[in-house]
């Protein structure tokens, strides 16, 4: 994520980014897994969140995704 979120400058620069490599994760025919390493940062208050971003293609079955948090991430996320 942070590579994702490197050089954004403008509100929609994260999403536009994120989208895309969901897009071609989404075109790998499952040959693409997502890995998220401190999956607990993608939650933010009051803003369309990456997870938000995530949930539909992964409910879908559109993309397969691994992800990484500790005991203390995902206490200190809710």
């Amino acid at each position: 994520m942070a590579r994702l979120i490197a050089g954004t400058h403008y509100r929609g620069d994260f999403e536009e980014r994120l989208l895309k490599l969901i897009d071609e994760a989404k075109q790998s025919n499952g040959s693409i897994i997502l890995f998220i390493d401190e999956v607990h940062t993608l939650v933010g208050a009051g803003k369309q969140d990456a997870a938000n971003i995530l949930k539909p293609a992964l409910a879908r079955g559109e993309i397969k995704c691994m992800a990484a948090t500790t005991h203390n991430g995902i206490q200190d996320a809710h």
